[in-house]
């Protein structure tokens, strides 16, 4: 009889395990540039919440942008959601910008913090606006709008999948504009103004979605937190999959390594060469780079120091400037900005690489060419008097010193001898 009234309560008990298990969501943070390392661990969190039983996902965003490939990667795993994921610019003063933008359109609810923005989605080129011309007059050539015809058609299918405001879409895209939270949401881009998750969760209760051709309702009444973090091996990596860190990288690597191949036994130079050598490497397994880029960098390199050899009046110093710029613009292939190494960082990198080649460079040069003045190496060049006559080998006095001395010739009493080399304790001179 007792194991027939245990029943009821263990199916009880069996049953509310369940719902509470259920009544959960997933919380992934989006912070900073979008790329590689960012893609894989949302996928692979997006994954991992569906298989835990999440009811839903938050996304809580804050970008200025990123990799175009890293952002469709994102998106193609909140399209294919088999639960929701909204979309949270959050916390207050977050953006939603470039790659943001996209993803924010394609999330199932799309929501803001006050004080956010979202927007500014045009591809740029730093190069192409730097070498824009066009026999006609049109501003733009055509591989450039390929590349925006295809970003707006992009946009415009993403707005038109979830519902919202496609004429915004296009012309965030084409015109870059940017909204802020109130506008966004006016307009139709966004679905909830929310101040805190807790205000968001609020708003979500109830909420009736369309997810995957079925109806979908909200259910957040004492629903639990679960977060999806970053392992400590992404966070790691995630430092180093930066468009700036990876360029840095590269500079501090020429520089260092060039030094210690100039003057072998430095030691300090090159360590920290080979380190940011490694560095980079890592960097480029994770944002793939151009190599044309790569090879205008070294160029520029090759150009600043031929200019300390050989007078050229500034004429291999301005080559040098406009490879490196060239190639800095060129060195990641990313339309989105927050993709690639901004003109101002470009610019203030020129005039760092400037000064330290013409400073510190110049300096070690010289004191290469240098001759040296002390020790025994001090003695080549020096003039000493022949002490007494001799023919092959004799004695010679130089700085005060008495010197054995070897001599291809025959040496007078006081005759002028140079000294050209050291052999042993032995003097090779020659007459002055």
């Amino acid at each position: 009889m007792k194991k027939i009234r245990l029943l009821p309560v263990l199916f009880f008990l069996a049953l509310s395990v369940n719902l509470f298990a259920e009544n959960k969501y997933a919380v992934v943070e989006l912070s900073g540039s979008v790329n590689p390392i960012v893609a894989q661990y949302l996928t692979e969190a997006m994954e991992k919440a569906v298989s835990d039983g999440n009811q839903f996902i938050v996304i809580q965003m804050d970008t200025p942008g990123g990799l175009m490939d890293a952002m469709r990667e994102i998106i193609k795993s909140i399209l294919t959601s088999k639960i929701p994921v909204v979309v949270y610019t959050y916390p207050k003063g977050a953006q939603a910008a470039s790659a943001g933008g996209f993803i924010m359109l394609a999330s199932h609810v799309a929501a803001m913090a006050p004080g956010t923005e979202i927007g500014a989605m045009h591809p740029v080129s730093p190069m192409l606006d730097f070498m824009k011309k066009d026999r006609q007059g049109d501003p733009e050539g055509v591989m450039e709008k390929k590349v925006l015809n295809d970003t707006i058609a992009y946009a415009r299918s993403l707005a038109q999948k979830r519902g919202r405001n496609v004429d915004w879409a296009v012309d965030a895209v084409s015109r870059a504009i940017s909204n802020s939270y109130k506008e966004a949401h006016k307009a139709g881009v966004i679905d909830i103004v929310a101040e805190d998750m807790n205000d968001l969760l609020k708003q979500l209760n109830n909420r009736t979605i369309d997810l995957n051709g079925e109806r979908f309702t909200f259910k957040t009444a004492n629903i639990q937190e679960v977060k999806y973090l970053m392992t400590w091996k992404q966070k790691m990596v995630n430092r180093f999959a930066d468009p700036q860190i990876i360029f840095l990288l590269f500079i501090l690597a020429i520089a260092g390594i060039g030094i210690e191949f100039k003057n072998p036994g430095m030691f300090v130079p090159g360590i920290i060469g080979g380190v940011a050598l490694v560095l980079f490497l890592l960097g480029i397994r994770i944002i793939p780079i151009n190599g044309l880029g790569l090879i205008l960098i070294i160029l520029a390199f090759t150009l600043f120091i031929l200019e300390l050899k050989f007078q050229s009046y500034g004429l291999l110093t301005a080559g040098g400037i406009v490879s490196f710029f060239l190639g800095a613009t060129i060195l990641f292939d990313s339309p989105l900005p927050g993709g690639g190494i901004p003109l101002s960082s470009i610019i203030a990198m020129i005039i760092v690489v400037l000064a330290f080649v013409f400073l510190v460079v110049r300096s070690v040069i010289n004191v290469h060419k240098a001759q040296v003045t002390t020790g025994r190496e001090g003695m080549i060049g020096e003039e000493g008097t022949a002490l007494t006559d001799f023919s092959g080998t004799g004695k010679i006095s130089v700085h005060g010193e008495i010197w054995n001395a070897e001599f291809p010739g025959e040496a007078k009493k006081g005759d002028r001898l140079v000294v050209e080399s050291i052999s042993g304790m032995t003097l090779l001179v020659r007459k002055k």
